[in-house]
This record gives C-alpha cells, sequence and structure tokens, in this order.
C-alpha cells in the first residue's frame, strides 16, 4: 500500500478526543489541539491480520465560520441551528485501514467514535434473485494479494437534535477513483451527563455498496492465484453498538474510554478474506488538550 497516504487516517480518530458534552452536540469556535496516551485495540476482521493497538491520539481542530477541520477531516456547514444541521464533509473510509501492512503505521488509528455513516434502507426488490448455494472458504496466503487503498470519501450529514438525543444521518461517495463506491450510516446517540461524568450511547447501521464491498472483500484473479475461493459480495449492511465514557479531571485534563461492538453484514463475513464477523474496538486513556 502506498504509504504516503496514511496520515490522512487521523481523519478516523477526532471521536475519542472529544473534550465534553458541547463538543459532541455543538460546534467551537476557534482552535483546539489535544493529546490522549493510553492502551487499546481496534479488532481486525481480515484473515491472519494482526489487531491494531491504539497508543497516543492526537486531536486537531481548527474552526472558521461555517468550515472546519477537524483531523484532516474537512466540513462545511450552512445550515446550523438548536436542533438541526447540515454539514457536506470530505473523508476517509475505513475498510483500507485493515489491508496496511506495518502494524506502527496502522497503531495511529485511534478511535471509531466518530464515524457514523448513515445509510440508506435496502431498496424494495421486484423480482427475485437467484440464490447462491454457500460453498466453504478456500483461505490462502493474505500477503499475496493485490494493495486496498485508503479511499476517500466525500457526501453529506445531517443531525437532528432532541434535548439528550441525536439523530445522525449522512451518506458519502469515493471521489479517489480506487473502486466508485458509496457508503453511509443512521446513528441515535443519546448522552448522560452528571457533575464530571459524560455516558454516551449509541446504535449505528452502516450501508455499503456493492463497488465498496467487492473492492475490499471480493476475491477476483490475483486472490485466487494466492489461495483464496472465489467471491463477488453485494452490498452490506453492518450494525454497531457504541458506549463512551469521559470522566473530566480538571480543565485541561480527562479520562476517556471508548467501546464499540460491531456485526458485520453476511454479504462480508462469508468472504474468504475476512475470518471474524463480530468486531470488538476499545479505547481508554488519559487525554490532555487546550
Amino acid at each position: 500500500m502506498n504509504k504516503a497516504g496514511l496520515f490522512l487516517i487521523i481523519a478516523l480518530l477526532s471521536g475519542a478526543v472529544s473534550a465534553s458534552e458541547e463538543t459532541i452536540y455543538t460546534a467551537q469556535s476557534g482552535w483546539q489541539f489535544g493529546l490522549s496516551a493510553g492502551y487499546g485495540e481496534i479488532e481486525n476482521p481480515i484473515h491472519d491480520a494482526d489487531d491494531i493497538p491504539l497508543y497516543v491520539i492526537p486531536k486537531v481542530e481548527v474552526f472558521y465560520g461555517d468550515f472546519a477541520f477537524s483531523n484532516f477531516e474537512l466540513s462545511w456547514t450552512p445550515l446550523s441551528n438548536d436542533n438541526h444541521q447540515l454539514s457536506f464533509i470530505s473523508k476517509m473510509n475505513r475498510d483500507g485501514l485493515y489491508f496496511i501492512d506495518s502494524l506502527a503505521a496502522s497503531s495511529v488509528v485511534a478511535s471509531l467514535t466518530s464515524t457514523v455513516r448513515p445509510g440508506a434502507p435496502r431498496p424494495p426488490s421486484t423480482q427475485q434473485e437467484p440464490q447462491q448455494p454457500k460453498v466453504s472458504k478456500r483461505v490462502g496466503d493474505i500477503t499475496k494479494i493485490p494493495d486496498r487503498e485508503l479511499s476517500f470519501l466525500a457526501g453529506a450529514q445531517y443531525l437532528f437534535d432532541w434535548q439528550q438525543w441525536r439523530l445522525s444521518a449522512s451518506y458519502f461517495t469515493e471521489v479517489t477513483n480506487y473502486h466508485h463506491g458509496q457508503e453511509g450510516a443512521l446513528v441515535l446517540s443519546r448522552y448522560q451527563r452528571w457533575h464530571k461524568h459524560l455516558l454516551v450511547a449509541a446504535a449505528e447501521l452502516q450501508y455499503q455498496s456493492n463497488e465498496i464491498t467487492k473492492y475490499y472483500y471480493g476475491s477476483h484473479r490475483q486472490e485466487i492465484a494466492a489461495g483464496f475461493s472465489l467471491y463477488q459480495p453485494q452490498h452490506a449492511f453492518n450494525k454497531g453498538l457504541q458506549l463512551t465514557y469521559q470522566y473530566q479531571i480538571n480543565e485541561d485534563w480527562r479520562f476517556i474510554s471508548d467501546l464499540k461492538w460491531q456485526v458485520l453484514d453476511s454479504e462480508i463475513a462469508d468472504s474468504p478474506l475476512v475470518s471474524k464477523q463480530h468486531l470488538l474496538s476499545y479505547y481508554a486513556g488519559v487525554a490532555w488538550s487546550f
């Protein structure tokens, strides 16, 4: 994989280092820097691949009017009030991280918290698709398959806030010309704050189009040559639950923790490249911001 683009994966880190209730449900102005040190892991579903360790998480946020830069995620928010927010966002998609050769490089990924990928409901089918018989996976040498690149996405996100609830819906399309796929999610979250404690619980439904699943999890001629069975997945709907807890030690320091459980759609889990359907990711550490 081309390592020149690895720094862009920091776009996935913003959720784990959010400072307080305000950074979760309202925008800040000006700039903010932060750093968290701790330990966690992102479970890697790819066959014979190591889980991704998490140690140090940086945070860089700059807000200027309707524009925002947060850990290399760019956004423009033309509509924002007490209950509604519409943003146009560019960011990285996460699937390419599973295929990074260097464990040290992939360890800079630190949080799945803010990756709420909105999705669309499955369209009704007017004709029944033929059922393909299930075949056993034939697993080969994962080091001999072609690289999967980190793809860049652009799209829109809509947020609706009501009291302590938030509904997020967004949809993105790939703009880096690797797979031409779409990705989205619906996320319902609720926060509870008391004194210095903050607890956020969320449920997510993520959609990934045929192009994304085939590019990352399909097996083609070169995968077959490496010993894997032929497999061409269709669009997928992944489900997830997430729990985030923070304790504000003082104005600059806080304890943060994050736990996420994700169930991959069978279209992905049935791939010969994938060995896990249930993924557990976590992180805990001490964060400093100014």
